[in-house]
This record gives structure tokens, C-alpha cells and sequence, in this order.
């Protein structure tokens, strides 16, 4: 696990990474003292799995942090810190996931490892991060539908239909999204999440619209005929 503190009290945050590393050796803990901090840090793309927010700091406190992480696009776990729990209304709003009450002690930061573990089993977080002229965004994988260039933009066409344009270059694009088997390219404006593809008639990919009917036709040209036979592939393994 990728795990983030926040906490204006160096040492509390650093007792709280003293017990992660004694329980996972080989989690990865960033700390930060202040939200700005943690703020910047997300900016750069990276998305850790959870983070252990302070509610009470100076400045920005964890409540208001946490609001701003999810504006960004911060799909992870949020766990509070906190002497008290009376903070349960403001922490509905950005869908925490526990509390841990200060100081921490090692059963209790324990039993929300076991919980944050068997949650991202069951849950796809992976995604990129993007930046547009009106905000910066992270993007799950899954919500990705195709992704087009046209010119010097990238449009990330989504399942809701909605679309995201990027001034990027294509192929540094690509070269992330193929890290991660579901997205294949077809076209050499065309990348596809194999996800939600809807069907291959002759030399056409059918998307799904909306999840459920079919949408765009993107074309499969000779330089991508293995298109066919990754598609087949990558079906029978989900079905493995």
C-alpha cells in the first residue's frame, strides 16, 4: 500500500508511521504537516491508496483538505484523526472511510489496515492524473471509455458520455494507459478500454454508450489487426 499522514504535529504523525511500518513492513508512507503541502504533493500525479488526515490543524484543517482531494479527483481512502469523533456529518460529505482516534495504538491501526486491504481487493482505483486549463483531475481507469486525438488535443471519451480534452501528446498517453492490459490501441487516433467495448462488427470497434447501448464505431486499420485477437485474449482471461 501507497499510504499518506498529514498531521501539523510531527511527532504524532511519525509515532502513526512507526506502527504502520512494524505491521507492513513494506507500505510506502509520505508525511506532510501541512494541506497545502499534501495539496502540491497530489498535483505531482501521485495517488496513494489512503490517507490518514489530522481534522484539527491550523490553516486548512483535515475536513476541509479532504473536501479539496476529492474536487481533484482523489478516489483513495480517508481516514481521520482525530481525539474525537463528532465530526461524523462533515465527514459524510467526502465519504470517509474510518476514524482513528490519537494517539494511535497498534490493535486499532491494525484492524483499519485489515480493512483498507481487503477494500482494495474489491475496488479498481487505478487511473492517471490529467490536467486541463480549468483543473487538474485524477481519472480512473474505468471510467475511461476510449481516447482520441484529433490535432495536437487528447479527448478522453468517458462511459457517461461526458469528455475530457488535454493538451498532451498521444503517444506519452498511450504509453501509459497500454501499462494497464484493458486499453489496446486500434487506430493511430484510437485508444480502447476493452471494458466497454461493445461489440467488433467486420473492421469496426462498437463502444458501449452510457454502459449499456451501442455508441461510437472506431475504425481497426491494418497497422492494429492484431486488434481481434488482444480483444479475444483479454475476454477469455477475465473469464479465467
Amino acid at each position: 500500500m501507497n499510504i499518506l499522514i498529514c498531521d501539523d504535529i510531527n511527532e504524532d504523525a511519525l509515532r502513526l508511521k512507526t506502527i504502520i511500518d512494524s505491521l507492513r513492513p513494506n507500505t510506502r508512507i509520505e508525511i506532510f504537516n501541512t494541506g497545502a503541502d499534501v495539496l502540491e504533493f497530489i498535483n505531482t500525479g501521485k495517488m496513494p491508496c489512503a490517507c490518514f488526515l489530522d481534522i484539527i490543524m491550523p490553516e486548512m484543517d483535515g475536513i476541509s483538505l479532504a473536501l479539496r482531494l476529492r474536487e481533484k479527483g482523489y478516489k483513495g481512502h480517508i481516514i481521520f484523526l482525530t481525539t474525537s469523533k463528532d465530526y461524523a456529518l462533515e465527514s459524510y460529505k467526502v465519504k470517509a472511510f474510518s476514524y482513528l482516534l490519537k494517539p494511535p495504538v497498534e490493535n486499532e491501526v491494525a484492524n483499519i489496515l485489515e480493512e483498507l486491504e481487503t477494500a482494495l481487493k474489491t475496488v479498481d482505483t487505478a487511473g492517471l492524473f490529467i490536467k486541463t486549463k480549468s483543473m487538474s483531475k485524477f481519472l480512473l481507469y474505468k471510467e475511461i471509455s476510449y481516447v482520441e486525438v484529433i490535432g495536437h488535443k487528447v479527448y478522453y471519451r468517458l462511459t457517461n458520455d461526458d469528455e475530457i480534452e488535454e493538451s498532451a501528446r498521444f503517444t506519452d498517453i498511450v504509453s501509459k494507459l497500454q501499462a494497464d492490459k484493458r486499453f489496446v490501441q486500434c487506430h493511430r487516433s484510437f485508444l480502447v478500454n476493452m471494458d466497454n467495448v461493445y461489440k467488433i462488427h467486420g473492421n469496426n470497434v462498437v463502444m458501449k454508450s452510457g454502459n449499456e447501448f451501442p455508441g461510437k464505431n472506431i475504425p481497426i486499420t491494418r497497422s492494429y489487426a492484431d486488434f481481434y485477437d488482444r480483444y479475444v485474449e483479454y475476454i477469455l482471461d477475465m473469464g479465467a
